[in-house]
């Protein structure tokens, strides 16, 4: 265990200094082979061979996929097709935001590039109509959150290229339970805004017509459809959404310009390339913990004081509670996946099921403070204290985490689409 100890305390100090997130990981790498007297060769060595992995480019084409839907008018037209279903309702426009957050992330898979999209609509939408700053942020982040667990999902895909698990089958299980999560949060916009009178005999707000929204809403079953019928692989199914994305912008809505093509690419482009870094130097110092049997250490400790599944799964969402709180996602994923893994087989917890609950348990870190990302980015949005959006997130939040909370108990949320779709997990 002083191994762990040792890199904890060195990336620790490195990431409360403020350096980046690859940085501290890939120092930390180095820094423990230098102690251990292993050849910093094995550092290049992990590092590049982590990347060669053909289910990481499809975070790239996801990514461009979304840019595309929003220069295309796609994301427009399904903000104003949710909004004509529930502008009478109390909240309507606070609605509109979270369930427009759930149908574009079912095609970006990215929590930040999610509350990007749907918040430069909906953040002024929403102030026009009376809503505070604050709470529209607030929803906006809380929306974005479902970004990474309703299919498809980078996070799952860093996951999947990690263990070996099936990304189709954490996608197929990833569904339900970030269709829970998103039914909370509906449910927290209505009671909240019903409350303060919010969106109840106002203006309506146009975001345009809705003509040909029918290619957007068939847009996410394509892509769940392609994925978990083993039609296509996650990178294929992501090839083909920026073809479908690019058809649909330039040959039906009329809306996609070709010279914005090369920007959208470079925002694709350094979002993948950031994520991949931190995958390269995050397998470096996961090869180290196993090379000093760090895994087994841990596995053996809990064995020792935990008795169960249920109790071993407890534990873990304590853990990444409190993990969510101090790391960004991706790093999260990669630093506790190799730790994790031995514990996982050795109390007989599914695999998917694990890192389908994984994945979504850290994407709630984003808005739970301190250090959650999307609090920062509502916070720039609406220029609001970081006191007052992190006031207005707290009902969400604990929307959030009871959904989570649920599918510890009945497992069978995350379990039940990718045993009836695949059969066995892995297919």
């Amino acid at each position: 265990m002083t191994t762990l100890f040792l890199y904890l305390v060195i990336f620790g100090v490195l990431f409360a200094v403020g350096a980046p997130v690859v940085l501290s990981l890939a120092a930390a790498a180095v820094a423990m082979l230098l102690m251990k007297g292993v050849d910093l060769i094995v550092f290049a060595q992990k590092f590049m061979v982590s990347l060669d992995n053909f289910g990481l480019t499809a975070m790239f084409f996801f990514i461009l996929a979304g840019e595309i839907m929003n220069g295309g008018g796609m994301t427009r037209r399904i903000i104003a097709a949710v909004s004509k279903l529930v502008k009478d309702i109390p909240g309507g426009l606070a609605i509109v935001t979270v369930v427009s957050c759930g149908v574009f992330a079912a095609i970006n898979g990215s929590a930040i590039a999610t509350m990007l999209a749907i918040g430069a609509i909906m953040y002024p939408a929403m102030v026009r109509q009376g809503y505070s700053p604050a709470f529209a942020a607030a929803t906006i982040g809380a929306g974005g959150v479902v970004g990474p667990i309703i299919p498809p999902s980078i996070p799952m895909i860093v996951y999947g290229s990690t263990t070996g698990d099936s990304v189709a089958a954490l996608f197929a299980g990833g569904f339900l339970i970030g269709t829970l999560i998103l039914s909370m949060e509906v449910a927290v916009a209505y009671i909240v805004s019903k409350k303060r009178g919010w969106g109840v005999n106002v203006p309506d707000i146009d975001f345009g017509d809705t003509k040909g929204i029918a290619w957007a809403l068939v847009f996410p079953v394509m892509i769940m459809v392609s994925i978990t019928s083993g039609m296509m692989t996650a990178t294929e199914t992501a090839s083909m959404a920026v073809v479908y994305a690019w058809f649909v912008g330039a040959v039906i809505y009329k809306e996609f310009r070709i010279r914005e093509l090369p920007a959208m690419m470079a925002t694709a482009m350094r979002g993948s390339a950031a994520v991949m870094a931190i995958v390269g130097a995050a397998t470096a110092v996961g090869w180290i913990l196993t090379y000093e049997r760090v895994p087994q250490q841990v596995t053996e400790t809990l064995v020792a004081t935990i008795h169960g599944p249920y109790a071993f799964m407890a534990v873990t969402f304590g853990i990444l509670f409190i993990v969510g709180m101090i790391m960004d996602l991706t790093p999260a994923i990669l630093i506790l996946t190799p730790i994790f893994m031995a514990p996982v087989a050795a109390f007989g917890v599914d695999p998917i099921y694990f890192g389908v609950f994984f994945c979504a348990t850290l994407t709630a870190g984003l808005v739970t403070p301190p250090v959650g990302t999307l609090i920062y980015l509502g916070c720039s949005m609406s220029q609001s204290p970081l006191s007052e959006v992190v006031k207005e997130l707290v009902p969400y939040i604990i929307a959030i985490y009871a959904a989570l909370f649920v599918a510890v108990v009945f497992p069978e949320i995350i379990t039940y689409i990718p045993k009836q779709v695949l059969g066995l997990y892995g297919s």
